[in-house]
């Protein structure tokens, strides 16, 4: 696996490991709502602790969070949510 993951990243000129993959999809899937069941499945985590440890919530996604608990009712509407803000700049990444 490390030598095709070796020879693949060469020939697509991307630098970053599998790890890095990992932790991305259980970010993005924590951040559009997935039930924590489902990623358990997908990721092939055995248990909750680890996958805290791979899905890192994004500063913009606690933002719309935040922001959702002081918008009234009749706001919510209009307001983004995690799941559709996607224009998110590097800078606002947290580790």
């Amino acid at each position: 696996m490390k030598k095709a993951w070796g020879t693949l990243r060469k020939k697509a000129n991307v630098d970053c490991r599998i790890h890095d993959l990992r932790q991305s999809v259980a970010t993005k899937l924590a951040e559009t709502g997935t039930l924590e069941s489902t990623m358990l499945a997908l990721l092939g985590h055995m248990s909750r602790a680890m996958l805290e440890r791979y899905s890192h919530i994004r500063l913009a996604a606690k933002r719309v969070a935040v922001e959702a608990l002081t918008t009234r009712p009749n706001e919510q509407d209009s307001r983004p949510t995690a799941t559709n803000s996607t224009t998110v700049t590097e800078s606002e990444l947290v580790q």
